[in-house]
């Protein structure tokens, strides 16, 4: 008499259920921010590209030195931050089927086929939000064009990171493997404890020095400056509060260009303490958010990070408008790539994953979702070239909730 075996049950579910770990398994930057809270998100049941969900800030306040708050009352302004779910990232395969008689075959395809496939979309994600996540970031130390990472430069961006009154618990510190090298070599006696050190062995975990976790990413973003770097200014007799637009001239004729995640300053534009108030001597930094290029005239309309708030109240953060002709000072050297290692507090960025609207008409649709990642698997037959398909799908999002909480180590 022939064997019977019974088919595993839920095959699509476990498959889809094993790439979400897969995936989670394989991220480092994603898994050292804040996760969008489900309540962000909650009650509708799929989404598709490009929709947005929105997340808080919470609200910033002046302690008074009065009891007397008659007149001083303050408004409560809640800033939201757009989770705009613009990162897809999706294999196509074929596999022969998904009628398993034994969990052996299971087995045997999510190793072949779904652990692949999972670690790749986590590479792709990974890459793309970490992009996001640098060209957002306005804070920028180092010495561009330099790889040494001595302890200053370290310390350099941790000085930021607690000017910005950054929690100090949660901080990590991202290099990719060639300025990890150079940086665990000049300090590697300076890292907490043996069991630190050791960890360097481990998951891409250098070791935990100057109050950062720190761990190796070859996906680190390498930034490439515009060609025009030198000579720029303001270009506006009255730039207005709040302004997130900078109107710039001194560029070169229509071939000018400003790239996005360029980081600069701006000359008698200061930074404040985030509560005092108090005026500092250190300027401002900010960073362009899209590419510009010059008009005929040599002008251009740069967008920037962060908006440009002189007036008194909890969201002034530089002491005094820019002035017209001001003149602008980049990191780098044009038309140069530098490396972007990234420190930050996990709540300087706030990542999603959402469930996907899901198809009925079709042989296999299943989505699981592990510690916050969501995995859609999908089985569907090619009328076009009679075969079929099996798809995994990734749908989310990432934004800068306090960008000022993160800092670039520039090399």
């Amino acid at each position: 008499m022939a064997n019977v075996f019974n088919n595993v049950k839920d095959a699509p579910g476990i498959i889809a259920k094993a790439a979400a770990q897969t995936l989670k398994d394989n991220l480092v930057f994603c898994n050292t921010i804040d996760m969008a809270d489900k309540s962000d998100f909650d009650g509708k049941n799929g989404y598709k590209a490009g929709d947005t969900i929105y997340t808080s800030v919470p609200a910033r306040y002046i302690p008074q030195t009065s009891f007397d708050i008659t007149s001083s009352k303050q408004d409560s302004v809640e800033e939201k931050r757009a989770l705009t779910l613009d990162t897809i990232s999706t294999i196509g395969m074929e596999i022969d089927s998904f009628e398993f008689a034994t969990e052996v075959q299971l087995k045997d395809t999510i190793k072949r086929f779904v652990v692949p496939a999972a670690e790749s979309i986590a590479q792709d994600v990974e890459r793309r939000f970490l992009e996001k996540a640098t060209d957002a970031t306005f804070n920028s130390t180092g010495t561009a064009g330099s790889n040494g990472f001595t302890v200053a430069d370290v310390l350099s961006g941790r000085t930021k990171l607690n000017q910005n009154l950054c929690p100090r618990g949660d901080r990590s510190f991202l290099l990719d493997s060639e300025s990890g090298a150079s940086a665990v070599d000049a300090r590697k006696g300076l890292f907490q404890s043996s069991t630190e050190i050791n960890k360097q062995y481990l998951d891409g975990m250098v070791g935990r020095a100057d109050g950062f976790d720190w761990y190796e990413n070859e996906l680190i973003t390498t930034h490439t400056n515009g060609n025009d770097v030198t000579g720029v200014a303001v270009n506006d007799a009255a730039v207005a509060e709040g302004a997130t637009t900078l109107a710039v001239d001194g560029l070169t004729n229509t071939t000018g260009t400003v790239t996005k995640g360029t980081v600069f300053t701006i000359a008698g534009v200061n930074m404040v303490h985030p509560i005092t108030k108090v005026v500092t001597s250190r300027p401002q930094q900010f960073v362009v958010t899209a590419d510009a290029t010059a008009n005929g005239s040599g002008q251009a309309t740069l967008s920037i990070s962060p908006a440009l708030y002189a007036g008194s109240g909890g969201l002034q953060n530089i002491d005094a408008l820019p002035a017209d002709n001001a003149a602008l000072t980049f990191v780098g050297s044009a038309s140069t790539g530098y490396a972007q290692n990234l420190q930050y507090h996990k709540s300087a960025f706030k990542m999603v994953s959402v469930p996907l609207i899901m198809p009925t008409a079709v042989e296999v649709a299943a989505q699981e979702t592990v510690d916050g990642i969501t995995v859609s698997v999908i089985r569907a037959f090619d009328v076009d070239q009679r075969r079929m398909i099996t798809r995994l799908d990734f749908l989310g999002g990432l934004s800068a909730v306090r960008p000022e909480w993160a800092n670039r180590v520039t090399a």
